[in-house]
């Protein structure tokens, strides 16, 4: 009940947050800058600066002494040059990008940060550590840092095609309204996170603006080391404003902040409270902004839309019991969980168990049909149900019963979906983590079991189980490795000898979904197996970008009949079997609902801040001190970020083409290897290059007599296509094969790739 009194403060304090204020924790300048930004393109005629910055991005990420090294060699050869030294480029980099990080003092345990309304204790209420490692120099035991958001976005609208591109959602929207105005209301396709009810009803209200920002948040712990007690919480900035092909990528993803370890935090509203009050001030405030594109200022009010996280960071952020409560769903819907004895769990499922004891299962079967999406009406009545709790024990009974702890933090942002509208799913863990360690331990019946029930009587794990068949079945996935072209990046490893070894959610994605309705058949006994197909087909459709609204109804109905077919032929009503019913089997059941409401699953998926961490911890170079060199890695990709926003020609430096490759234009480019000489081509060969420089508008009066060959070809989607001169000259086993084709006519569509000669 502490813990509701103190996230009230917390809510209290960002509604009437205001750029002023001292809890944000920015110095005097940049709060002067979020008033008054720049007036001018960014502007580098200084050589020496200019080659300092250079230098320094182009030794990112190697060490310090890398870059003394490269500036002591320069000064040697041109004594007369002024190049930084690697202290004054990062505080000229600071002052040019306007992005710095503030630091707040948090507990050495990780138990909360000290802001809010713990600001000025001098110990940590929870775990009782002294604030202060020196007392007397009053020195933290431990720090986290946070980048606020408004300078980097700022910076985005620097250069007028930086403005250009941060008026793609403005643009999009007025098509997308357009459209619905056409086709009385109805969208023919979901293509992003606009085409969800839930933005164009803010839209409509006028909550969302022309000159708002949209933003989503992302969150999620990581261990920078394997075995190594080492658990770090990042958190980034997500511009939708941005068009979809440039949203994710690593320019425009923003830094948020970095919460140290080695423990996972206690109380996580406090270490996001910097950050939100830093985003509250800007939606109360507004901030200032200079468009490059139109050379002129204007005033946006940043708008919250998403809070993105798996599930076990959602359950601190959106104060819901989490997914092993009674009322368990993430995003809030009104099923309530079966609870099987002996168990401190309680488990979706819509089925009632025809055995067991009475109790908690004793509520009859739930349609499928009935389950709908969380209502902020009812959770607000919840909430002021749970606040009105007179001691502990009531509190505890109405927590049970409404599946709330506390409010969440979130609701205290003055522009945002309200909660617990304000989070979604997440397509990346349920799909590729959650579903398979539940399919897999079923059909290899590794799955735990009760005492009352038998193994023996699981038919579908008939084949599976068995040595031999599992280990077949794992070379047929390794296998299929030379089939699957280098743009599907990793391929999956045999899972009979590396299921327990780290395997990756992308390798399960390919395994499951890609591989899986071949690799399965004849493994699976068939009503299984068919089952198994029904929910592949609807995860394909519903991780694609770009959804038919007839697709998506195809999707909702085989995800509903394969959620009900699965209780019937794992669970079978047995008391016993209530633990198969994981809440991944519900939280399937949603996704199609909340495709309507905020787009594609796949545009607010933890794929982003995934990639975000993976690619921050390789660049981290002092093992002694990961958790504090990860936040200043953090800081650098924000300030570089923040340049290269302003100053786009700092993104050619990262643009080298490999030796001998020629650029051919339009993003295509030759790589080698390359023919020595020219070589004859036969008819056919002929025939086909004459048709394809006639197209083009070349005159071809004589057919081309030789050619000179390349091995591979770079597209203007970053893939390798290559060639079967080179490709058909290594062992299979040596191959990934890059000749696919999709040959397409009015009935049916498919895949293949050239055979090897």
């Amino acid at each position: 009940m502490d813990e509701i009194r103190l996230t009230d403060q917390l809510i209290s304090m960002l509604r009437g947050a205001s750029i002023g204020d001292i809890h944000d924790g920015m110095n005097e300048a940049s709060r002067e800058r979020l008033n008054s930004p720049p007036q001018e393109c960014l502007e580098l005629d200084d050589p020496d600066l200019r080659l300092s910055i250079d230098v320094f991005m182009s030794t990112l990420r190697a060490s310090q002494d890398t870059y003394a090294a490269v500036r002591q060699n320069i000064i040697r050869r041109y004594p007369d040059s002024y190049m930084l030294s690697y202290d004054q480029v990062k505080r000229r980099i600071s002052e040019l990008s306007g992005v710095i990080s503030v630091t707040h003092d948090m507990c050495s345990n990780s138990c909360l940060a000290y802001v809010g309304p713990w600001a000025n204790l001098e110990r940590c209420p929870t775990c009782g550590k002294e604030r202060y490692s020196d007392q007397g120099k009053r020195i933290a035991g431990q720090q986290f840092h946070t980048l606020p958001i408004g300078p980097q976005l700022q910076a985005l609208y620097r250069t007028p095609e930086g403005a250009e591109g941060m008026r793609y959602r403005q643009r999009r929207t007025e098509q997308i309204l357009m459209e619905l105005q056409q086709n009385d209301g109805c969208l023919a396709e979901y293509d992003d996170i606009y085409s969800g009810s839930d933005y164009l009803t803010e839209v409509r209200n006028g909550k969302i603006g022309p000159n708002d920002i949209t933003l989503m948040l992302s969150l999620d712990g990581a261990q920078l080391y394997k075995n190594k007690a080492s658990d770090t919480w990042v958190f980034i900035w997500i511009i939708l404003d941005h068009s979809p092909d440039l949203r994710y990528k690593k320019k425009y993803v923003l830094p948020g902040g970095f919460v140290p370890g080695p423990n996972a935090p206690k109380n996580l509203d406090s270490f996001l409270f910097p950050a939100l009050h830093h985003v509250a001030a800007l939606q109360n405030d507004g901030l200032a902004i200079w468009d490059a594109k139109q050379g002129s200022n204007f005033t946006s009010h940043p708008f919250l839309f998403l809070g993105c996280a798996d599930a076990v960071g959602m359950a601190p952020i959106s104060g819901l019991v989490g997914h092993h409560g009674k009322n368990g769903c993430r995003i809030y819907c009104s099923m309530p969980g079966r609870y099987k004895k002996g168990k401190p769990h309680y488990y979706p499922a819509s089925l009632k168990p025809s055995d067991g004891p009475p109790g908690h299962t004793s509520h009859p079967d739930i349609p499928v049909d009935s389950i709908t999406g969380g209502d902020e009406i009812r959770y607000a009545h919840n909430l002021q149900h749970l606040k009105k709790a007179p001691n502990k024990t009531q509190y505890e009974a109405r927590r049970k019963e409404t599946g709330i702890c506390k409010p969440s933090i979130f609701s205290g942002l003055p522009r945002a979906l309200p909660v617990p509208r304000c989070f979604s799913l997440d397509i990346m863990h349920h799909p590729a983590l959650n579903m398979p360690d539940l399919l897999l331990s079923l059909w290899r019946a590794t799955l735990d079991c009760d005492q009352d029930d038998d193994r023996a009587t699981w038919d579908w794990a008939r084949n599976l189980r068995q040595p031999q068949i599992w280990k077949a079945h794992g070379k047929a996935v390794a296998a299929a490795t030379p089939y699957l072209p280098g743009s599907f990046d990793r391929t999956p490893r045999n899972p009979a000898e590396k299921l327990n070894s780290g395997y990756k959610a992308w390798e399960f994605l390919i395994y499951l979904y890609g591989l899986g309705p071949g690799l399965f058949y004849d493994v699976l006994p068939l009503p299984y197996y068919q089952h198994f197909c029904k929910f592949v087909k609807a995860i394909r459709i519903l991780s694609q970008k770009r959804i038919k609204t007839t697709q998506l109804c195809r999707a909702h109905q085989m995800i509903n009949e394969w959620s009900i077919e699965f209780e019937l032929l794992y669970y079978q009503r047995k008391h016993s079997r209530l633990h198969f019913i994981r809440p991944c089997i519900h939280t399937a059941r949603h996704m199609a609902q909340e495709v309507t409401r905020v787009g594609p699953g796949i545009c607010s998926s933890q794929w982003t801040i995934e990639r975000t961490i993976g690619n921050l911890g390789e660049e981290v170079k002092q093992p002694s001190n990961p958790f504090a060199n990860l936040a200043q890695r953090g800081l650098y990709r924000s300030q570089t970020n923040a340049l290269r926003s302003m100053r786009p020609d700092l993104d050619a430096l990262e643009d080298f083409l490999p030796r001998g490759a020629i650029d051919l234009g339009n993003s295509y480019v030759l790589l080698r290897a390359m023919d020595t000489t020219s070589r004859s081509v036969n008819e056919v060969d002929a025939e086909a290059i004459n048709r394809f420089l006639e197209d083009a508008g070349m005159d071809i009066r004589e057919p081309i007599p030789h050619v000179i060959r390349w091995a591979r070809l770079r597209l203007p989607n970053g893939q390798v296509a290559r060639s079967a001169w080179k490709e058909c000259s290594k062992p299979l086993e040596k191959v990934r094969m890059a000749r696919n084709v999709k040959v397409s006519d009015a009935r049916l569509s498919c895949f293949g790739f050239k055979p090897r000669l």
